[in-house]
Parts: structure tokens; sequence; C-alpha cells
């Protein structure tokens, strides 16, 4: 056996008869969300109520296509003015931002942005933000489109994708349907959009077809599920132990110094020094129709800087004072990873490949948190 597996041992055998201690970490097995339509004029209109419960109808709906578990405040249309006394429930983990046309003009439109999804913070269960405006033209899809387009920035986010599918992959599938829609339509069309019925607000909509390995994904696995690991193979019995090992880790039985170790033998970066983090801020900009913009992670010496974010993310209530701040200190695990441990050591979400990933990722130097 190899020394790292030895070490695992050791600390299997040490601790064993430890008395377990429950761990205080908990997660919702759903998604709370609320939509808030913002009108420039001192109330809302008529059609602008209808607007605000037709969108949050699809949202229903599109999340459903999903079959992504949530559960969603009731919609409210407000005074752009009063929303600047909006405090989002406590418990709240998505905010849907619909823009009226005067507001969504200048704040987007006039950035180039038909929507925005964004995060922030390090937690990722919670702090997320789809901003679109009811306000179509040609230059930007239709407001139903663009808000299942962040949508699925948000959900594929959300449970764990890579960024080449939650970016790349979305974006190719909207930048297909412009196609589609705009210059030829072919059989392969078929596969880029697809429909939803309203009940109560709206009787069809077209949206932007679901990632198809996201659909049905699981937050939380049955209880009668569990993690097999077949005999004989050294590196299954490493990541068996390592997974008991990371649970009391979890429940403070080890601490971060010396968990750090262990972690680093088995990804095979003994030594290594964990990168000091950055704000884990996000935000992925979609610009006019065949002309996405790419340069989507929040970066203050990108592209987008200080100014444009200032402008675009102004009513975002989750933003950190901070965004490149670094928040910490060598051998000091981040919250997010402390999530992805927890899920994973329950056989939740990660398997074995995409933790490891997720392990060297976050001891490689200056990439961390980008």
């Amino acid at each position: 056996m190899r020394t790292s597996l030895w070490i695992l041992v050791y600390i299997v055998i040490t601790m064993i008869y430890i008395p377990g201690i429950s761990h205080a970490m908990s997660r919702s097995e759903t998604v709370t969300w609320q939509l808030i339509f913002l009108s420039r004029y001192g109330g809302c209109t008529n059609y602008q109520y209808q607007m605000t419960n037709e969108y949050d109808e699809v949202t229903r709906k599109y999340f459903d296509l999903y079959k992504f578990e949530n559960s969603g405040y009731a919609p409210q249309c407000m005074p752009d003015a009063k929303y600047s006394h909006y405090k989002p429930p406590t418990d709240l983990d998505l905010l849907i931002l619909v823009y009226d046309y005067e507001i969504g003009r200048q704040d987007l439109n006039a950035n180039d942005l038909g929507g925005v999804y964004t995060h922030h913070g390090h937690d990722m269960t919670k702090n997320h933000v789809i901003i679109f405006c009811d306000c179509p033209n040609f230059r930007f899809s239709d407001p139903v489109w663009i808000l299942s387009h962040e949508l699925s920035h948000f959900i594929t986010y959300y449970l764990g994708f890579d960024r080449t599918v939650v970016e790349d992959t979305i974006h190719a599938l909207d930048a297909r349907y412009d196609k589609c829609i705009e210059i030829s339509y072919d059989q392969s069309c078929a596969g880029v959009k697809t429909h939803v019925s309203g009940d109560h607000y709206f009787t069809t909509a077209t949206v932007m077809a679901p990632y198809p390995p996201a659909v049905g994904k699981k937050l939380i696995l049955e209880k009668n599920e569990t993690t097999h690991v077949s005999d004989g193979t050294e590196a299954q019995i490493v990541m068996s132990i390592q997974k008991e090992v990371t649970k009391w880790w979890l429940e403070g039985k080890i601490n971060d110094t010396d968990y750090s170790t262990v972690l680093q033998q088995v990804i095979g970066q003994p030594g290594a020094p964990m990168a000091t983090l950055k704000a884990s801020d996000v935000v992925f900009a979609d610009g006019p129709d065949g002309q996405k913009n790419n340069d989507t992670y929040y970066d203050v010496d990108s592209q987008w800087g200080k100014k444009k974010a200032s402008i675009v993310l102004n009513r975002v209530p989750f933003r950190s004072e901070d965004p490149t701040s670094a928040i910490q200190s060598n051998h000091t695990f981040p919250e997010w990873f402390k999530s992805r441990a927890k899920w994973w050591s329950e056989g939740i979400i990660w398997n074995d490949k995409e933790f490891l990933s997720g392990a060297r990722y976050l001891f490689s130097n200056n990439t961390a948190g980008k």
C-alpha cells in the first residue's frame, strides 16, 4: 500500500472509538426563490402586475422541466424607489429581478446586456440573482427566452456542473436558437427549444431546452441509496477511508491542518500550499443576439471592470463589499469546500473523481475562487 493509505488507516484506527459529534451544517432540499418586477413609476400598472405573474409562472414551469426542487415566495411588483428598502427573506436562495422597459433600457440594454445571472459569496446554496428586462426589441431575445436562459445558467451552476456547461453549452444553445430564428431553420433547431404551458397567466411559451444531464439531478439521494465500493482495488479503499476521515473532519475530530495534510497525500500534492481564495463572485452576462459576452467571470481587471459592474449589479442585495479581498488563510477551508465535502461523504451529488478534482482545484496556486 502507498503511504497515503497507511496515513488514512492510522487515522481511522486511532479515531474510531471517539463518540460521534453531530455536524451543525444543514442543507435545504429545495431552492427558495422570489421574483420581483421593478417599475420606474410610482406604482405598478395593470400590465406590469400581469407580467409579474406571467414570469413567475414561467419560472415555476421551467423548474418543472428540469425536475428541480424549489419553493417560491409570492411574486411582487413594486416601484424601483420602494425596492431600495426591500429586505430578502432570510432563507432566500435566488432572487429574480425583472426590470420594466425604462430601467432595463438604461441599466441593461445600454450596456449591451439582455440578461445577467450572478452569484456572490462562498456559500453556493444562496445569494443567486437573475436580472432581465421586460423590454423585447430586435437586438435581444424575447424576455421569456432570456429568463429560461438565465435559469439554465443558475440550475447548472447550482448543481455543480463545470464552466464549460454552465457558460459555453448554455451560450451555444442560445446562439443556435438565434441562428434558427434569424437565419435558417433545420431539424437540429428542434432540440434547442421547447415549450411550457401555463395554468393561469399565459397559454404557451417558447423556452430554452433544458440541459439533459441536469434534468432530475438530485441534490440529496434517496435514503436507500448508498455508495458501494468494490473490494480488491487500492484506490477504492483509499477513497472509502478518505470518506470516513472527511466525516470526522467535518465533525471537528480532525483539525484543518491535519485534514489538509491527509488530503494533499490523497491527491498527490504533498506539501502543496492552499491557495489564498478570492471572493467567488461570478457573473454570466448575456449580450445581444449573435454577440454573446465571453468575459463573464467578475474580475475587476477584466473588460467588465468596476464601473460596468456597479451599474449592472447595483440592485443585487448580496454583493460583497470587496469582491477581490482574500478571505481565507493557509490551511483554512472555505465554506463551499466544506459543503461539497459533506455532500460527497454522504453520497450526494459529487462522485470520487469530482471530489478529488475540487480538492486539486483548491490547492492549486492562483486558481482557487476564480
